[in-house]
């Protein structure tokens, strides 16, 4: 039952999908073009296709559509509706099944010289954003000296000026970039490792009644290493994990079989580049085959975690407190409890079953620490 439970409530959490991600690749700014690379997921079930807007006052060119999870082109066709707005329909080879997802890359080159233009010797990149992770790559001999959004930049080994947002908002981020002709020599910077906007993680917990000190929790990853033939979900220090764990193949909505284990036996397989703690309790989903090269599996793991350190009552309040690394983080209230107070910037709303629900859009490279109190209604 605590399944059928959770795979219900995974359903409504899904509204900003987690591995929805858009890389901007600036060409010489005379072209007023940029390739796009863009991941998107539908997870509707039944659906059948994919329409992807093409933005009013782009001219969309050189599209190419691949289906994420075995690398193979998907059939596409530019289609305009009775409004005359332009798409790109994506047809999928089978409907998209229950409890599952179509994961597409979708890339193009656009060129739109409203958005992307030299102006007085600078280099202007202005284009609003409503996707929630967002690369933009700057032309090589450019220099960023302005964002009008918070972002994470580095350099890349060519010199090229790498900027990248998360947008926390419920509408469009405000992306303006500006940059001059660069007078260094380049080539010699390296990028670091992590972007936070590259991440394609989602969490959602769902505090439980807090004299059990128990919250149900559900994360999605993709995997990616060729040759990986399970998965699994590492449960932090100080809290116990229930036996029923469930993992789900969201590429074709079969649950996989799921046991716990050690982080003993999973350091032997060599799968991470970093060991765990042998003694460590570690959920651990089978695949129905190892990951072929080129092709990838996304992964939904549903737990039920005891926790009397970061889960407690402190007189009439709940208290919950844990740190948040992912870029989309969801906490939401046991029914019948009332938020008192938040550390941390979060987006609050009612789920469709009146409970608060907070968002927490982490968009640095660090953990976000968070504590939360509530009391009953």
């Amino acid at each position: 039952m605590r399944f059928r439970f959770a795979a219900l409530l995974l359903v409504a959490s899904s509204v900003f999908a987690a591995d929805e991600f858009t890389v901007y690749d600036l060409l010489p700014p005379a072209t007023h073009s940029f390739a796009i690379v863009y991941d998107v997921t539908q997870e509707k079930e039944g659906a059948e296709f994919f329409l992807n807007p093409i933005r009013p006052g782009s001219v969309s060119t050189k599209e190419k559509v691949i289906d994420r999870a075995t690398g193979a082109e998907l059939k596409f066709e530019e289609v305009t509706n009775d409004k005359g707005n332009h798409f790109i329909k994506v047809h999928f080879p089978a409907p998209v099944p229950k409890n599952g997802q179509m994961r597409m890359q979708i890339t193009k080159t656009y060129t739109d010289p409203k958005s992307y233009f030299v102006k007085d010797g600078l280099l202007i990149f202005d284009r609003p954003m409503g996707i929630k992770r967002d690369v933009v790559i700057l032309p090589k001999g450019w220099e960023l000296i302005g964002s009008a959004s918070p972002a994470i930049t580095s350099t890349d080994p060519d010199g090229r000026a790498r900027v990248s947002f998360l947008n926390d908002r419920d509408d469009e981020l405000p992306v303006k970039i500006t940059a001059r002709p660069s007078t260094a020599a380049g080539g010699t910077a390296v990028a670091p490792s992590f972007h936070r906007a590259v991440q394609d993680r989602e969490i959602s917990y769902w505090l439980l009644d807090p004299s059990s000190h128990q919250f149900l929790i559900s994360h999605d990853f993709t995997v990616t290493r060729a040759g990986q033939a399970s998965v699994h979900s590492f449960v932090r220090a100080g809290s116990v994990v229930a036996p029923d764990s469930k993992m789900i193949d969201l590429d074709t909505g079969e649950p996989l079989p799921t046991h716990l284990t050690t982080g003993k036996a999973v350091n032997s397989l060599g799968y991470y580049g970093e060991k765990v703690p042998d003694d460590m309790a570690v959920v651990q989903g089978d695949l129905p085959h190892p990951v072929e090269q080129g092709k990838s599996t996304r992964v939904r793991v549903i737990e039920t975690y005891t926790d009397p350190v970061s889960y407690t009552i402190d007189g009439n309040e709940l208290v919950w407190k844990r740190t948040l690394g992912r870029p989309l983080n969801f906490v939401t209230l046991p029914a019948g409890w009332m938020l008192t107070s938040v550390n941390t910037p979060a987006v609050i709303a009612l789920d469709d079953q009146g409970r608060v629900k907070m968002r927490f859009t982490n968009t640095r490279d660090g953990d976000l620490d968070i504590t939360i109190r509530a009391r009953k209604r």
